[in-house]
């Protein structure tokens, strides 16, 4: 055969095309697995495993791209196996190249390549290696391939349709082949996004009650999501950040949400390249929970009924959940013309405080109601306030445990030597 320019000149740009797509797919511990993948889901319903589109590098440092359709017709009763992507192994002293279907190392495909030293140039027509890629099916023989797992099969129904595994992950050295870990890291910034607005909306009510102690949680809340929030917008338009990246960042995310919750985070597993779906899937899970867990409010406000108030002195107000409260203060925030001061020395004893099926026996007899302590100072919850009370609520006494179990309203009732009251009810969690 006679050697033309055009020969040395498409060798070189075989090698340089190599090289970079092998330098580009090696920037992580993990160095094999698929970079890109389009499979045709249609050819599904008809017992057939279709794939248009693939590119990666086998575990031998083979890079290969293929964009002819590659077909695995899937056999009767096939149950639990996993689709194989296989290429022959460098076998020294053996024919790499032939026909597609002789099942070598690489294939002949004709092209016309151009001499780019001079305009205007002929072409000539010449025979180019391709990959030999195919796909065979777990069980058959896999002596002298090598093989990466792209699917895995759950059942071939009698009506002829192949059913795959959802849930599956197959190796791949760039996140955006896998659609599961696409659409699970959405789902992440989704919940991460949500739970950012929640805490500044929580912020941004709490800032006149609350301490700056008790915003201190919620500011640094905020401050770890807003920390993570660049990363995976830059990551989702970046589909080619390598799966280890993804791997570690989205477990030091998680180890960082553990703070929350007073955990210290448990050592990760390594990533093993032949079964992502092992660490993927419980982490994701984790995340998901992290993130979804309701986060209760420290300090909650409650309002009073103070309809029956001019008539009877009665304030009313009813907490639904009051039975999961158990650990939880209750403080109340007393404000009148007399004073603070006046009001730590009258207020416990001016203030008949129990259920509603209590009060009236209780004021009618003049009994005691559940007992309330004067604080000299506001609770660390709490942002102080000038000329204001804070009386705590004694939880121990059978009174309120009485009206919690029922969980019926609590009714305080004020005598006359509280004038211009202002009453608030606070839990402190």
């Amino acid at each position: 055969m006679f050697i033309a320019p055009q020969h040395f000149q498409q060798q070189e740009r075989y090698f340089s095309h190599y090289i970079e797509q092998y330098v580009a797919a090696h920037g992580a511990g993990i160095n094999y697995g698929i970079m890109a993948i389009e499979t045709d889901r249609e050819r599904l319903k008809i017992g057939q495993f279709s794939l248009r589109y693939c590119k990666g590098v086998f575990a031998d440092g083979t890079y290969f791209e293929s964009d002819r359709e590659l077909l695995l017709e899937i056999p009767e009763g096939s149950v639990d196996k996993k689709i194989l992507l296989a290429l022959p192994m460098e076998i020294e002293g053996e024919a790499e190249s032939g026909v597609a279907a002789d099942n070598r190392r690489y294939y002949a495909e004709s092209a016309r390549i151009y001499d780019s030293s001079e305009i205007g140039s002929n072409s000539i027509e010449t025979d180019l290696a391709q990959t030999n890629v195919r796909l065979i099916l777990e069980g058959e023989d896999c002596s002298g391939l090598n093989t990466i797992a792209i699917a895995r099969l759950l059942e071939r129904r009698e009506s002829g349709s192949v059913i795959l595994d959802q849930s599956f992950i197959c190796t791949v050295l760039h996140y955006g082949a896998s659609q599961i870990i696409t659409e699970r890291l959405k789902e992440i910034q989704v919940l991460i996004e949500t739970r950012a607005s929640a805490v500044v909306r929580r912020i941004e009510a709490g800032r006149e009650r609350k301490s700056d102690q008790t915003l201190m949680q919620e500011y640094l809340w905020l401050q770890t999501l807003n920390r993570w929030i660049p990363w995976l917008h830059l990551t989702l338009q970046n589909s080619e950040t390598s799966v280890e990246e993804v791997y570690t960042k989205l477990t030091a995310l998680s180890a960082e949400l553990s703070t929350f919750s007073s955990e210290v985070s448990e050592r990760p597993p390594v990533l093993p390249s032949k079964d992502l779906s092992s660490v993927f899937l419980p982490l994701f899970a984790k995340l998901r929970q992290q993130l979804s867990l309701v986060q209760s409010d420290k300090v909650k406000e409650f309002s009073w009924d103070d309809k029956l108030f001019e008539k009877r002195r009665l304030l009313r107000t009813a907490i639904a959940d009051i039975h999961m409260m158990e650990n939880y203060r209750f403080v109340l925030c007393v404000e009148s013309s007399i004073g603070a001061a006046n009001l730590i020395k009258l207020f416990p004893s001016a203030c008949k405080l129990c259920g509603i099926s209590q009060i009236a026996e209780v004021v009618r007899n003049g009994l005691s109601g559940v007992p309330l302590s004067a604080l000299q100072v506001a609770p660390s919850e709490l942002k102080p306030r000038n000329d204001v009370c804070y009386v705590e609520i004694d939880t121990h006494h059978k009174f309120w445990r009485e009206l919690m179990d029922k969980r019926e309203p609590i009714v305080a009732h004020i005598d006359a030597r509280i004038p211009d009251l202002q009453l608030k009810l606070y839990a402190l969690g």
